[in-house]
C-alpha cells in the first residue's frame, strides 16, 4: 500500500491528499487492518485534521468520492489560506513538546514505530516518513 508522505500537500494542506487516499481505500476495502483501525480516530494525525477543520469521517469520505482537482476545489471554498496554513504548522509539529499528540509521541516511537525511530526524531511526521521510507 503507498500513501502520499504525510508532508504532500493538495490545495496547499498538508496530510489531505493522505487522508483521501486512506478514504478512497477505505471505500474499496483495500485499506490494510492496522490503518483501518486508526482512520480518522480522533488520536491521531486524522483525528486532529478533522478537528482542526471541523470536520467529520462522513465529510472526508464524500469528499474522497470526488476527484482530487474537484475535492481541492471544495476544501478552498471552505477554509481560507489562513486556516490551511495554521494546519501546516501544528501539523509539522505534532508530537513535540507543546503541541497536540506530544504525549503519545514517546509511546508510538517505542512500540509501533520502534523499528526506525532515533533519538533525534521529535514529530510524528518524521516517524511517519521513516516508517514509509522502509
Amino acid at each position: 500500500m503507498k500513501l502520499p508522505s504525510p508532508c504532500e500537500t493538495l490545495a496547499g494542506c498538508v496530510w489531505l491528499p493522505r487522508l483521501l487516499a486512506k478514504a478512497r481505500q477505505w471505500q474499496r476495502g483495500e485499506l490494510p487492518p492496522d490503518y483501518a483501525a486508526r482512520f480518522c480516530h480522533q488520536m491521531g494525525v486524522d483525528g486532529q485534521f478533522l478537528a482542526h477543520f471541523a470536520l467529520t469521517r462522513e465529510n472526508v469520505l464524500l469528499l474522497a468520492a470526488l476527484a482530487d482537482t474537484a475535492a481541492a476545489a471544495w476544501f478552498l471554498s471552505q477554509f481560507n489560506a489562513e486556516r490551511i496554513q495554521e494546519w501546516n504548522r501544528l501539523a509539522l509539529n505534532l508530537g513535540r513538546p507543546g503541541f497536540p499528540l506530544a504525549e503519545r509521541f514517546p509511546v508510538a516511537a517505542t512500540t509501533i514505530y520502534q523499528h526506525v525511530y532515533s533519538p533525534g526524531m521529535t514529530s510524528v511526521f518524521e516517524l511517519l516518513e521513516a516508517d514509509e521510507k522502509q
